[in-house]
């Protein structure tokens, strides 16, 4: 476990990691370039890609949290994606049966959703609360209620 000093000397050299994580996205991403028929704009974006995940994987294990990698397509049980928005079942069918929530084609009568359309419609939910709470507030000092 990293003691608050590594922390602290971690976030310091954050442009340094950057730049670190930066050339080992470009260096794999040369390699695959040579191996596949990826399109230049294409290795870009996935230099980009790299960038991130490396800087983040590399920032969570100096924090000594553990890093687990979960295929951002992968389908989900309604009852998992309902877990995971911290809803219930029926309120999830709810939302696949309204569309707010887009579907994969049904396995036999089971339906099935993509992990990745789940948590869009997290965050897309999570940023409504944070206005509206942030305008609850707003109008609560305005009107020095004192909250």
């Amino acid at each position: 476990m990293p003691t608050a000093t590594a922390s602290k000397s971690s976030a310091k050299r954050t442009p340094a990691l950057r730049g670190a994580c930066e050339k080992s996205a470009r260096d794999l991403v040369s390699v695959i370039g040579r191996t596949s028929r990826k399109s230049p704009a294409a290795l870009t974006d996935l230099v980009d890609s790299l960038t991130g995940v490396i800087e983040r994987t590399t920032e969570l294990l100096l924090a000594g949290k553990g890093v687990r990698i979960v295929e951002d397509n992968q389908a989900l049980t309604t009852q998992e994606a309902a877990d995971l928005l911290n809803v219930s079942r029926p309120h999830l069918v709810k939302l696949l049966e309204t569309g707010e929530i887009p579907q994969l084609p049904k396995v036999g009568r089971h339906r099935r959703v993509a992990r990745f359309e789940v948590l869009g419609y997290k965050r897309g939910r999570d940023a409504k609360r944070e206005s509206a709470l942030a305008e609850l507030a707003n109008l609560s000092q305005k009107h020095r209620l004192g909250y």
